[in-house]
């Protein structure tokens, strides 16, 4: 097991029964996500105990959890049943290009409070439908500054602005919420 892995197994299951909490940036711009006809899907990645996953699949989207940590996933599964929600999950390593693809595409892929590879991001556009929108959500170098936060966590100043052709901006904003320093992308797959 990667120490990364261990680390965060140790953190959920050392957690309170709360689940996180959902970002506002996913609260306000859950709308603007591709929805349709049928069950629009949604890839929730480095989902942790799953607060957006939940979130999303009470506002009837089909969700996929994706998270390294088996803890955080479980403690998912369990809150889904709880709330008679239905969420699959999938643990791996969102290093890992190949089980990354393996998942199929989605109309939406959404990540909170996790900066993803440079890596990471370039095989995204792969997962999304046509169409299909990407929202990014994170901590920026601010959070750093007044927070202490990790530098190495914090995404740096419109990093993903112009990071693929595949993508157009729908938005970005640099915002101070509920506490927190965030950095908000909204992406549409050409």
């Amino acid at each position: 097991m990667s120490l990364i892995r261990e680390k965060w197994n140790r953190r959920y299951a050392n957690k309170s029964d709360e689940i996180s909490s959902v970002p506002a940036a996913v609260t306000i711009g859950w709308p603007l996500l591709k929805q349709g006809l049928k069950m629009s899907s949604v890839l929730d990645l480095a989902s942790g105990d799953g607060g957006t996953a939940l979130f999303l699949a009470s506002k009837g989207f089909d969700v996929t959890a994706v998270d390294i940590a088996e803890e955080g996933l479980k403690r998912l599964t369990e809150s889904a049943q709880a709330q008679q929600l239905s969420i699959r999950t999938q643990q791996l390593d969102l290093d890992d290009r190949v089980a990354l693809s393996a998942l199929g595409a989605f109309d939406n892929i959404v990540i909170n409070r996790f900066r993803p590879s440079l890596p990471l991001f370039a095989c995204l556009p792969e997962l999304l439908r046509p169409q299909g929108r990407l929202m990014l959500n994170s901590f920026n170098l601010q959070q750093h500054r007044e927070k202490g936060f990790s530098e190495r966590f914090c995404l740096t100043h419109q990093e993903y602005l112009n990071i693929s052709s595949l993508l157009s901006l729908e938005y970005y904003r640099s915002v101070a919420r509920e506490g927190d320093y965030m950095d908000e992308y909204l992406f549409l797959k050409k």
